[in-house]
């Protein structure tokens, strides 16, 4: 769990901090309060907390004074400034001393979870404590929602036993309402290393969110689709709250998005009249946003567009093809499609945008399942590898359609040969890396996951599952018990143990160290 310290000399703002957000079912605890400046430093050598959630305006010492003495004498705490309006100006002054991020009062509680989580690696963290992470049953259902988005009418058998369990209390002949919930992959990709496997975590974490925050007269579920797209599934109570919903949740979350990650997105709502018509609402909406831009919300409800996106049955064959190393027909579907485009264009004139988003989806779809299956994009197809320049490189519409192929089949074959190399697994490779290597200052989890070929999200959950503990909580703990058995048989200097552990900082090393056995290495080593 991420340790939060909160302090405000306000008894009634400590309560509402206390209790405004689930605080662990975000991978959060509440370790101590404090009512000014001088019991937070006080606090915090007994705490230790990893981010100080702080007003400015307090006795004693203030909100700006406390953050400058954190950053000075303990620089892996993160501090967050709580402010008013009028103390705007000081929170941006805050920032120069190395405060990480301010919120300005009143704000919204998912722009205090966002603020905390984008704080370095605490994604990461709640990766790898599991906090985002589906369960088995939550895996199913997440099957059977795709199933009714890709297949519809076309196995009524199977969806109406699908709708008995996902709504039990379903009205009989009752709409439903469907939210596609849609993200600019390649404007967040843009010069980012590893920019899609942090989107598809964010993603996880604001269909979390999103379900925090939806309130409605029914039920609702979230999924996602094969491109990672959070879809939602709203059954209200009558016609009437259906016909009466304006999804503001969807409107407030596109904008904290924006404003506290930096991610563009934009949401389609669409009406269907059974669970059968849920494909071609979901096809509505992603034809729409295929040629929209990004930031609002679009109801279509009433739209007198029909018009649908171009064969998701395509989408769906080439997803199978990847689950069963089915290159050659994966190269049929590409170039079955490109055909048809062509043929298009002949008649037509030109393509539309929304049939050239079909090849784009599926290179989405292709990227999200390598990252969902903990493959390295990198590792599969190059260093420095980008599939938006990939594309925008090729010289002619025939050699993008080769492309497209091409990604396909390396794909498939790097899967094969995995799967034929039988390696050790993740988490004990894991495991031997680190205990040869943490003496190394500038040992990460990224080095290892390229290490061992392996993104840094499929490598923290493997570890965690297998060994019961994060791999940041392990690192920290073999260079602790080497330190202790350095200080108390050896005669080495406290700057010379630091080193030897991995840390060049001896002050830094000093507080992890009594943080992790309560007491400094001096006095240790007098024991």
């Amino acid at each position: 769990m991420i340790k939060i310290m909160i302090v405000d000399d306000m008894p009634i703002f400590l309560e509402y901090l206390r209790g405004c957000i689930d605080w662990n079912s975000y991978g959060f605890e509440i370790c101590c309060e404090a009512r000014d400046g001088k019991e937070a430093l006080e606090k915090i050598e007994e705490f230790y907390p990893d981010v100080v959630l702080t007003d400015i305006t307090m006795p004693y010492i203030n909100g700006l004074e406390l953050a400058e003495r954190i950053t000075s004498d303990y620089p892996d705490i993160s501090v967050i400034l709580i402010t008013g309006n009028n103390e705007f100006e000081y929170a941006r002054k805050a920032v120069k001393i190395g405060v990480c991020d301010y919120i300005v009062k009143p704000f919204e509680k998912e722009e205090l979870i966002l603020s905390l989580l984008k704080l370095h690696d605490n994604i990461g963290k709640a990766v790898e404590t599991q906090i985002i992470q589906d369960g088995e049953a939550e895996k199913e259902l997440d099957e059977e929602l795709k199933t009714v988005i890709y297949v519809g009418n076309n196995d009524k058998g199977a969806l109406a036993g699908i709708e008995k369990h996902l709504f039990p209390k379903k009205e009989v002949g009752s709409a439903y309402l469907l939210a596609l919930f849609r993200f600019d992959t390649a404007g967040y990709s843009k010069g980012r290393i590893d920019a899609r496997e942090k989107l598809m975590n964010w993603e996880n974490l604001i269909a979390k969110l999103l379900g925090d925050m939806l309130e409605l007269e029914g039920s609702f579920r979230i999924f996602h689709d094969f491109e990672n797209n959070i879809v939602v599934l709203m059954d209200f109570d009558s016609d009437t709250a259906l016909d009466n919903y304006k999804g503001y949740e969807f409107t407030d979350i596109i904008q904290v998005v924006k404003s506290q990650l930096e991610i563009s997105s934009s949401v389609a709502i669409e009406k269907a009249t059974g669970l059968g018509d849920i494909k071609k609402a979901y096809e509505k909406c992603l034809s729409f946003l295929s040629q929209k831009g990004y930031g609002q919300l679009w109801d279509l409800r009433k739209s007198n567009d029909e018009k649908g996106y171009a064969s998701l049955d395509a989408i769906i064959r080439l997803n199978k093809d990847i689950e069963t190393l089915q290159a050659d027909d994966a190269e049929l579907v590409i170039s079955t499609l490109w055909t048809r485009l062509h043929k298009k264009e002949s008649v037509d004139g030109n393509v539309s945008i929304t049939d050239m988003n079909l090849l784009t989806s599926a290179i989405s779809i292709l990227m999200t399942n390598i990252i969902s299956s903990g493959f390295s994009i990198e590792r599969i197809y190059g260093e420095g590898f980008s599939p938006e320049k990939f594309m925008a490189d090729a010289k002619s519409s025939e050699e993008m359609r080769d492309n497209v192929i091409y990604l396909y089949k390396k794909r498939i074959e790097f899967e094969k040969g995995k799967r034929e190399s039988k390696t050790h697994s993740t988490a004990q490779a894991a495991k031997q890396y680190i205990e040869e290597n943490y003496g190394n200052n500038e040992l990460s989890i990224s080095d290892i996951s390229e290490k061992l070929c392996v993104n840094q999200t499929y490598l923290r959950k493997m570890f965690k599952s297998e060994m019961d503990m994060t791999l940041t909580e392990y690192i920290t703990q073999l260079r602790m018990q080497e330190a202790k058995r350095l200080i108390t048989s050896t005669d080495y200097k406290l700057t010379e143990v630091a080193e030897r552990v991995g840390y060049n900082d001896v002050s830094y090393f000093s507080n992890v160290f009594k943080k992790f056995y309560g007491i400094s290495p001096r006095s240790m080593g007098k024991e």
